[in-house]
């Protein structure tokens, strides 16, 4: 058995730091001296004390870890938190990494370099009036990581409502709109379907019309969502520089269904636009 010092020595933590494993569950030692109050541990607890810290060394909390370890290996519910913490890691990687990209465009920008983030293709053209059934719900703020998770489960109730009503769809769309209440820091999503049937009423959705955009500068989004804010960067770029400014909130329309993967997704990006001045 070894003393809670020479356990803690060995495993390369501190004492507080086992206590307070102890205390949460994660850790028990092996025998506790209800005279002193002395921990000892055994020597095959340090199996245990070191999947804990490569657990944490992947970025898992205390609760995760106690989760996992719990279930055992095999379990389907500790591979799933497993996969889930993967998936996060990996999405945070990316938004680096795309961060880190637009970072050196930025400071090329200042060195007076003519820099392009994206090479992207742009059309301007008109878009007529459509008419949608959509829904509204609030994010803390504008930008993927806010959005995403406000607006992804909007289509599925929408289209479940449309789909009881017995009206056809023709494909998603959504728009963005500054929240001016509270501290002003959120978002306002409006979210749903350009529908068939000009006359329908949808109970539970806002049916109405999206007026037509004289002129709109639009391009292409291919693959994640979590790309999609260097999209829209590389496109108000070329708005500005070719002199012109947005007129109206700007417009995502999806032309892939929302079942396939994120890697094959579509998303064509509508700003309207005027000139300056």
């Amino acid at each position: 058995m070894y003393s809670i010092g020479r356990f803690a020595s060995i495993g390369r933590v501190s004492v507080r730091m086992l206590r307070h494993y102890d205390e949460i569950g994660l850790l028990i030692p092996a025998h506790v001296d209800p005279a002193t109050g002395y921990r000892s541990y055994a020597p095959e607890q340090l199996n245990r004390l070191a999947d804990v810290m490569r657990l944490r060394g992947l970025g898992l909390g205390l609760a995760e870890i106690t989760a996992v370890l719990r279930a055992g290996d095999g379990d389907p519910a500790a591979r799933a938190l497993l996969v889930s913490a993967r998936e996060d890691l990996r999405r945070s990687i990316a938004a680096d990494t795309d961060r880190l990209a637009r970072f050196d465009a930025y400071l090329r920008r200042t060195e007076g370099a003519a820099v392009s983030e994206d090479t992207i293709t742009v059309n301007y053209e008109s878009v007529p009036a459509v008419r949608v059934a959509t829904l509204t719900r609030r994010a803390p703020g504008f930008g993927n990581q806010n959005i995403g998770p406000v607006v992804g489960p909007m289509f599925p109730e929408a289209q479940a409502l449309l789909n009881s009503a017995g009206v056809g769809i023709r494909g998603a769309i959504a728009l963005y709109t500054s929240d001016d209440s509270g501290d002003g820091s959120g978002a306002i999503v409006t979210a749903g379907f350009v529908i068939e049937d000009d006359s329908a009423d949808v109970p539970g959705l806002d049916v109405h019309v999206l007026p037509a955009v004289p002129e709109a500068a639009i391009t292409t989004h291919r693959g994640p969502m979590d790309g999609i804010d260097r999209s829209w960067m590389a496109l108000m770029d070329a708005v500005r520089a070719r002199g012109d400014v947005p007129s109206d909130a700007a417009r995502e329309v999806y032309l892939t269904p929302g079942d396939r993967p994120q890697s094959e997704w579509v998303t064509e990006l509508v700003q309207p636009i005027a000139k300056a001045g």
